[in-house]
Formats: structure tokens, C-alpha cells, sequence
């Protein structure tokens, strides 16, 4: 299908925005400067704005316009880092956008966002599923870390090929989920403790805003499974994790 691309700017639809002549800005910031939103159709439409800048008249626009517009919905806006939301019907996704509208000067004071759960009960994504039930994850699926006790921090020491990371990042041990030391190193790993002292694995949800390799911060939601990583002799000194970016039970925004 042939894409279309618009923006609204003060509550009309204009072709183009005239705003990055002899500057090189990211969406980001021309969405920042002009306080347009930014409209994509192609197979589904995408709705694209920088919260604490879009200008209301323009979303309140945007909300009426969209029943003109096919599904899938995608509500793509920046607050402290891109989120990505997507709808089948066009009611929710124009009520969200009242939400969002409410929230625009939202703080958040936190980068990443964690909910452990009992796995029974909640309908886990497949390889996440067979992982559970197989007591080992899939080597290609999976990442291994070591953790130190006495820094409480965790060190990457293999990546999958299929596994998440891989798909967002690379298989480079030095990209944004990889570094030890940072908040959120300290934070997701601090399960990793719990794993090698019961031998019990720990199933949790993460919301986390990373930097990716445009420099750009995501809001990355997963669901995360991690279990203990035998040696020869039976004893754990890795942890194994394997996750799945997919929709979390964690209400960030």
C-alpha cells in the first residue's frame, strides 16, 4: 500500500513542516519545535508527538480526524522516551489520546519499571511458556549473565542470536542493556541474586527507557524469565534469561 505522510499543525493539516533548513534535527525535536503531530498511514495509521510540546488543538483535531483513517492504530509519543501503543479500534485509541492529553506533564521518576507475578495464571509468551515447562531456554532464545554478589552487579556472557537483545542491539556486549553498573543494571538484576540462592526461577514484567543505537531513548516493555544456570557439577553460577518485548501489566503512563 502507497504511504501517506502529513502533520497537523495548529489544529490543520499541512504537507510539510518548514522547520530543519541549514539545521539537521531529529523527529524528535522538529516535533518539539513546531508542536505538530505527525501522521503516517500505511497498512494502519501511526500518530507521532513530543507530549510536553504538541500543541492540544492539534491532538483534539487528530481525535476526530482518525475515524477518517484505517486501523491498526499506533500511538507513537515522546515522555521522557518514545512509547508505542497500538489499537485495533479506533474508540480506545482516540479515548487514550484524551489520557495522554491529561498526562502531558506527567514526571517520571523512574527509568525502569519492574512487576514480579507467579507464571501461573498469566498467559506467558511461547518461548517464555516452553522455557517453564522444559526447565531450559532455548541457547539462540536466550542470554547468559554472571552476577557478583559483593558489587551487586551482573555481567553479560553470551547473547543469543534470536534472543531480544539481539534483535534490538546486537550481539555487542557493550550496547545500552549490556553495561554493568548503571540503575538499570542494579535494578533488573537484583533477581538475579534470588535465582542462584533458591534455584527457583523469576518471572517478572519490565517497562525500562533505553537508548538505542540512534541515540534516541525507547520505553522497551518485556516479560522476563530468568533461572538458574547449571554447571557440569550442578552448580548455578550463571544466571540464564530469556524475554519477550511484548504489552506488560505496568501502568507507566
Amino acid at each position: 500500500m502507497k504511504r501517506t505522510e502529513y502533520y497537523i499543525s495548529k489544529g490543520r493539516i499541512v504537507p510539510t513542516l518548514d522547520v530543519t533548513r541549514g539545521e539537521s534535527l531529529s523527529e524528535r525535536m522538529v516535533l518539539g519545535k513546531t508542536k505538530a503531530v505527525k501522521i503516517v498511514v500505511e497498512s494502519g495509521t501511526t500518530i507521532k508527538w513530543h507530549a510536553a510540546f504538541a500543541d492540544w488543538s492539534s491532538l483534539f483535531f487528530v481525535k476526530e480526524h482518525m475515524f477518517d483513517l484505517e486501523g491498526p492504530y499506533t500511538l507513537s509519543y515522546y515522555l521522557s522516551g518514545w512509547f508505542v501503543e497500538k489499537y485495533d479500534n479506533v474508540v480506545d485509541a482516540s479515548n487514550r489520546i484524551d489520557q495522554l492529553i491529561a498526562k502531558s506533564d506527567v514526571h517520571l521518576s523512574s527509568r525502569v519499571y519492574m512487576r514480579s507475578f507467579n507464571p501461573e495464571g498469566h498467559e506467558l509468551p511461547e518461548v517464555l511458556s516452553q522455557t517453564l515447562k522444559t526447565g531450559q531456554a532455548p541457547p539462540e532464545s536466550s542470554v547468559d549473565c554472571s552476577f557478583d554478589f559483593a558489587t551487586g552487579q551482573a555481567k553479560v556472557e553470551r547473547i543469543g542470536r534470536e534472543s531480544a537483545i539481539a534483535k534490538l542491539w546486537g550481539l555487542s556486549p557493550v550496547t545500552t542493556p549490556c553495561i554493568s553498573g548503571t540503575n538499570y543494571d542494579i535494578e533488573i538484576s537484583r533477581s538475579y541474586a534470588e535465582v542462584l540462592q533458591t534455584g527457583r526461577p523469576h518471572y517478572d514484567h519490565v517497562y525500562a527507557a533505553m537508548m538505542g543505537s540512534d541515540a534516541e531513548i525507547s520505553w522497551i516493555p518485556y516479560q522476563r524469565l530468568v533461572l538458574p544456570h547449571p554447571t557440569k557439577r550442578g552448580r548455578a553460577r550463571l544466571v540464564t534469561v530469556v524475554t519477550e518485548v511484548t504489552p506488560v501489566d505496568i501502568a507507566v503512563v
